[in-house]
């Protein structure tokens, strides 16, 4: 059967597997890994964000459905244990500065100013509140609460 790219493996091909190399070596990222790489940690997060995936478990349920497809995009099935452990240990340095190489890239094909407009941190924050107190706040059975979004313009 004659293969064909997805969105995904277009949206991949952005990064270059041989620049991507280099800064893992520059940071010793995949030193003494034996399952999972930094470009399969990449690929599971980037999969994770574009399909809107709420939990680790959420992620591997369903990077893991399409595993067929995985040989393609260079990755193999991913655990749940190993992605945690990556993401908590993993150097952050790998991935800022791939963020910085794609911002770059697409900084060359705006019009001058329209990159500054484009950047907003967005977060979400939820607080506590006593149920005795503020009745209207239902979170949970026995708790309750509110969602705070921050846009914050640098």
């Amino acid at each position: 059967m004659k293969h064909h790219n997805s969105v995904f493996q277009q949206l991949l091909k952005t990064i270059p597997r041989h620049q991507f190399q280099k800064v893992v070596d520059r940071h010793n990222g995949d030193h003494r890994i034996r399952t999972l790489s930094c470009w399969t940690q990449l690929v599971a997060m980037m999969f994770a964000q574009l399909a809107s995936r709420v939990s680790i478990r959420d992620l591997v349920e369903n990077f893991n459905t399409c595993h067929n497809h995985h040989y393609h995009l260079g990755v193999s099935r991913i655990k749940r244990s190993s992605l945690s452990d990556a993401n908590s240990t993993r150097a952050v340095g790998i991935f800022s500065e791939t963020f910085f190489f794609l911002l770059q890239k697409v900084r060359s094909h705006l019009p001058r100013g329209a990159a500054s407009d484009m950047v907003r941190l967005i977060d979400s924050t939820t607080i506590d509140l006593n149920l005795n107190q503020f009745e209207w706040a239902h979170f949970r059975k026995t708790k309750g609460g509110i969602k705070l979004h921050t846009v914050y313009d640098p």
